[in-house]
C-alpha cells in the first residue's frame, strides 16, 4: 500500500484515530485527513428539520457578522456565489440585505423550501455545475461545507477561475484546534468515541474529509496564490438551541442531551475564551 500524503503541503499522513472511518493527520502542518466517503443515497442518522430548527439563530448570527465584514472590504454592490447552500439561509440573508449571490447546491431536500423563498440556486456538484459571471464572482462563499470536499487542490483552481481579479474567496470552517475538538479528543483517548464521531459527522451521509488549523488553512490558500486578508472568529454556541441541535442526531438520547446541555451552560465562560471553534477566512488573489 501506497504512503498517504497531505493534501495541503505533501508530507506523510500518519494514522491518528480509528473511528468508523480512519482519520491520519499530517507530520508537518497537522492537517487532519480522514478516508470518510461521501453516501451519495444522501441517507444518514442526521434529522434536517430537527438540526434546521436548532441551529438558524446561531448561523444567521454569523452570516450578519461575514457580511458587515465583506461590505467593509468591498464597499459595492456585490454579486456572488455560494457553494453548498443548504436550506438556504445565507441567500436569504442576502437577499435581505440587497446582495445578489447564487446557490449550488447537491441535494434537493429543501428544493420547496428554496422555490417559496425565490431563491437562486443550481442543484448539482460544484465544479460540474458552475453558473459563469462576466468577470468573474466578487466573492465565493463556503459556510461548513470546504471540510466536507475530498480534492481541495482542484477545487481551489476552480474557484480562482470563477472569482474576480479583486474578489473574495469566504472559507466558515470548523477548526482542529477549538474547544470542543480538542475535548472530543480528549474524550476518544479515554474510549469515548461518540463525540469525536459526531464533530467528524462519519455518521452523516456527508462526513468531513478534514480538519484545519488557521496555519495550515492559509498554506493550502497560499499554494494555490491565494493571500488572507482576514480572519476572525464566529460564534458555535447558542444555549438556547444546544439540546435541539443534539437531538438532531437520531442516535442521541433525550436523557444525555439533556444532561450535556447542563454541562455546556456551566462551562459557557471556559469555552468563550477558548481557542475558536469556528473560523472565518478571506482570501485574495495574488496578482
Amino acid at each position: 500500500m501506497s504512503e498517504l500524503s497531505c493534501p495541503v503541503c505533501g508530507s506523510p499522513l500518519r494514522l491518528k484515530h480509528r473511528l468508523k472511518f480512519n482519520v491520519y493527520q499530517c507530520a508537518n502542518c497537522r492537517l487532519l485527513n480522514s478516508d470518510a466517503k461521501f453516501e451519495h443515497s444522501f441517507q444518514s442518522d442526521l434529522e434536517p428539520d430537527a438540526r434546521d430548527s436548532a441551529l438558524k439563530v446561531l448561523r444567521v448570527m454569523n452570516f450578519k457578522t461575514i457580511i458587515a465584514k465583506l461590505k467593509a472590504i468591498k464597499d459595492k454592490k456585490l454579486e456572488g456565489l455560494e457553494i453548498g447552500s443548504g436550506n438556504g439561509w445565507w441567500l436569504e440573508e442576502c437577499k435581505e440585505q440587497g446582495i445578489k449571490c447564487i446557490g449550488i447546491e447537491p441535494e434537493r431536500t429543501y428544493e420547496n423550501y428554496h422555490q417559496e423563498k425565490n431563491l437562486d440556486i443550481v442543484y448539482g456538484f460544484y465544479p460540474d455545475v458552475s453558473p459563469k459571471k462576466q468577470g468573474g464572482y466578487d466573492f465565493i462563499i463556503f459556510n461548513d461545507v470546504f471540510e466536507h470536499i475530498p480534492d481541495i487542490n482542484s477545487l481551489v483552481e476552480s474557484l480562482k477561475t470563477d472569482l474576480a481579479d479583486d474578489g473574495i474567496l469566504i472559507i466558515n470552517i470548523p477548526m482542529s484546534t477549538g474547544f470542543f475538538y480538542r475535548v472530543s479528543t480528549l474524550l476518544h483517548r479515554f474510549g469515548f468515541n461518540n463525540s469525536l464521531t459526531r464533530m467528524w459527522q462519519f455518521n452523516f451521509h456527508s462526513p468531513h474529509m478534514n480538519y484545519f488549523n488557521e496555519s495550515n488553512m492559509k498554506m493550502l490558500l497560499e499554494k494555490h496564490s491565494c493571500t488572507a486578508v482576514d480572519v476572525f472568529k464566529l460564534k458555535s454556541l447558542d444555549l438556547q438551541s444546544t439540546k435541539d441541535r443534539m437531538l438532531a442526531d437520531r442516535s442521541m438520547s433525550k436523557l444525555k442531551a439533556s444532561v450535556m446541555t447542563s454541562v455546556l451552560k456551566v462551562m459557557k465562560p471556559i469555552i468563550d475564551n477558548s481557542e475558536p471553534d469556528i473560523k472565518a477566512f478571506f482570501f485574495k488573489k495574488r496578482q
